[in-house]
């Protein structure tokens, strides 16, 4: 399963915003930074983020609208949990509905017996 607390990573790699961050900032040392570009040849989709992330001048900026992603991102994801919880209590009904109707067929049934049973005075065994 993908982890969405991080907007900026691949399925396929393990680089992380804060990572790619770094890299933009020149705070990796040699074998991360080759690390990184490895990645970056690997995947169109990080080369595509390093280019959007370096197009920001100033990096605190970036680090809040990255921040900004992830909380929205967040709300969606609880909101789409919310909405399929409800449309697993919408179909309840029927369960609900179904189980009431064969409770009062059995109240139903077990009443027929009984006034039948007590009017005709058959005996018990």
């Amino acid at each position: 399963m993908r982890n969405f607390e991080d907007i900026l990573a691949d399925e396929h790699d393990d680089l992380n915003d804060e990572e790619l961050l770094k890299y933009l900032e020149g705070q990796l040392d040699a074998a991360q930074q080759h690390e990184v570009e490895k990645k970056m040849a690997d995947s169109a989709f990080v080369d595509d983020a390093l280019e959007g992330l370096a197009a920001y001048q100033s990096k605190e900026k970036l680090k809040l609208q990255v921040q900004q992603l992830n909380k929205n991102l967040h709300k969606q994801l609880d909101a789409r949990k919310q909405k399929k919880e409800k449309r697993k209590i919408k179909e309840m009904p029927w369960v609900v509905t179904a189980v009431i109707v064969i409770l009062l067929l059995c109240l139903l049934g077990y009443l027929v017996l009984h006034v039948f049973h007590h009017q005709f005075h058959l005996p018990g065994k």
